[in-house]
């Protein structure tokens, strides 16, 4: 719209965004302060609806539908250990149904939920002022993880202390005065707080968004306490005898070093896997005007740059993709640039046994000489150049002309008529999903199960469509829950349906996150425009 041109008016059926200095123009600084407090109240009744809209729906998705697992799809060890005691009476089924309803973690779900059936069971004081806008949602969390443990009368008598007082107090303070008054009216709920702690101790890693990871440790405080100690006195070693990194880079490689210990050989050898995923085209330098840009590349389910790749491959020597590590592998996956599908994983050696030999013989005073050239195939961002990524054909050669063997070709293994799949059709699953299908899950390919959309036993085949990555807590919620609907797509869509009638999908990763321009060689491909002159 130029100077002095009137406004537009919108379509029909157009939104109109809301601007933020349209909302409040000419509020006066009381006026503002008085908005900033009902935000807060408006938010504190959300979430004390929500807690009491999510405790109704977990009564109603008791323990007796578990039921239905049978003796042998019940949970793991693990997972019988980390479960909360507040989820005793609620299926397990419910926290993954929690997840797809709000679109978040199974992590973020479960304390939700947890949360939610102490607010409106133990601690319905607290839920109380929560909905009057009394105290906000960081204060209520506070007062859930304290008095989550304690006895019913105790969080009673602890409510009647504070509640009153939360309105001056910050989150800090609440905390240390609610953990005061525990100790001197429950200190065993103190100790059941950290006994349960120390069952969910785990060792965890945290992306920091960028390029980096936090490795997290649960301990107890004086064995974290040692550790961190530890750590600091080699670095200081370190840094006496001349090292001039910055002390926490030093004690950063401290830390790894202790843990991978790559000058031990007495103990049993320990192969970390690390998985990466490039686009060829991250792994060449760039030009120097930066006029090309680079795709990103996957660490360990993480975004990267096409620089920081290159320089963990130079470290692990696999820059070049030449030969693969000790223990490790190297496998290419050739994708359609197009709609970013995978067609192919391959070895180096099958690439160059798909990829065959072009032939060229030429008669020269009556004999015949051969010259061999290796055909090569282009998979620049994934893709592969026409004719040389999935086709098969033969060369003639009637010794006048030029031949061509363009070799087997590459593209997805076959189907094959047992219930396992073929060590070919799990490689190619496993490198397709990289992780569990189900919406939200980030367990990792390797952990996870190759289950058949359509079952065996239904007549689903054994093929590679058919087939998709689910962790084993997944997998038995698709075989064994009541309500639950997962349809496996021709698309490679896997869509999932809850009980409470919410769908979500998921696509495989594929490498065409944004639209990418169209190949020189498409309009070649596509069959003519009947319409265009």
């Amino acid at each position: 719209m130029f100077v002095g041109e009137p406004p537009r008016v919108p379509e029909d059926g157009v939104p109109i965004p809301e601007l933020p200095d349209a909302v409040a123009p000419g509020l006066s600084d009381l006026e503002l302060v008085a908005d900033i407090w009902a935000a807060d109240a408006r938010e504190a009744r959300h979430a004390a609806e929500r807690a009491q809209a999510i405790a109704a729906l977990a009564r109603r998705r008791s323990i007796e539908r578990d039921r239905d697992f049978g003796p042998l799809g019940g949970p793991g060890l693990d997972s019988r250990l980390r479960r909360s005691p507040v989820l005793a009476q609620v299926s397990e089924t419910f926290v993954s149904e929690l997840a797809l309803i709000r679109g978040c973690t199974e992590a973020e779900a479960e304390s939700l939920a947890v949360e939610s059936i102490l607010l409106t069971t133990l601690l319905v004081g607290t839920w109380s002022a929560l909905y009057a806008g009394e105290i906000d949602v960081r204060k209520m969390r506070a007062l859930v993880d304290l008095l989550g443990t304690a006895k019913p009368a105790v969080v009673a008598e602890v409510e009647q202390r504070v509640l009153p007082h939360t309105g001056r107090l910050t989150v800090p303070q609440l905390r240390h005065r609610v953990r005061r008054a525990l100790a001197r009216l429950d200190a065993e709920a103190l100790d059941r707080r950290r006994e349960k702690a120390a069952r969910r101790a785990d060792v965890t890693t945290r992306p920091t968004g960028d390029g980096m990871s936090q490795l997290l440790i649960d301990l107890p405080i004086h064995q974290a306490a040692a550790c961190a100690d530890a750590v600091d006195q080699y670095a200081q070693m370190l840094r006496a005898d001349g090292d001039r990194r910055p002390i926490g880079v030093i004690r950063a490689s401290v830390a790894a070093d202790l843990i991978l210990r790559p000058w031990d050989t007495s103990r049993p050898a320990v192969t970390a896997q690390l998985v990466v995923h490039a686009p060829l085209r991250s792994l060449h330098e760039p030009d120097r005007t930066g006029a090309t840009s680079q795709p990103a590349a996957e660490v360990a389910g993480e975004i990267v740059t096409a620089a920081q790749c290159r320089e963990l491959l130079r470290e692990l020597e696999l820059l070049g993709v030449g030969a693969s590590p000790a223990g490790g592998s190297v496998q290419v996956a050739i994708g359609d640039p197009v709609r970013g599908r995978l067609l192919a994983v391959a070895t180096r050696n099958e690439l160059r046994r798909a990829a065959g030999n072009r032939r060229r013989r030429t008669r020269r005073r009556g004999s015949v000489r051969t010259r061999s050239q290796a055909t090569t195939s282009d998979d620049s961002g994934g893709g592969t150049t026409p004719g040389t990524g999935t086709g098969t054909g033969t060369g003639t050669d009637t010794g006048t002309g030029t031949g061509l063997d363009t070799g087997a070709g590459l593209g997805p293994p076959t189907a094959t008529a047992a219930y396992r799949p073929t060590p070919s059709q799990n490689r190619f699953v496993r490198v397709r999903d990289r992780h569990c299908r189900m919406p939200g899950c980030r367990r990792r390919a390797a952990r996870c199960d190759i289950d058949h959309g359509v079952a065996h036993a239904d007549g689903g085949p054994t093929a590679c469509w058919n087939l998709c990555c689910l962790c084993r807590r997944h997998h038995r919620i698709k075989t064994f829950a009541r309500g639950w609907r997962f349809d496996l797509l021709d698309d490679s869509r896997l869509v999932v349906r809850t009980p409470s009638g919410v769908s979500r999908a998921t696509r495989p990763p594929g490498w065409c996150y944004d639209p990418e321009p169209d190949p020189p060689w498409l309009d070649e491909e596509h069959p003519p425009d009947q319409l265009r002159c």
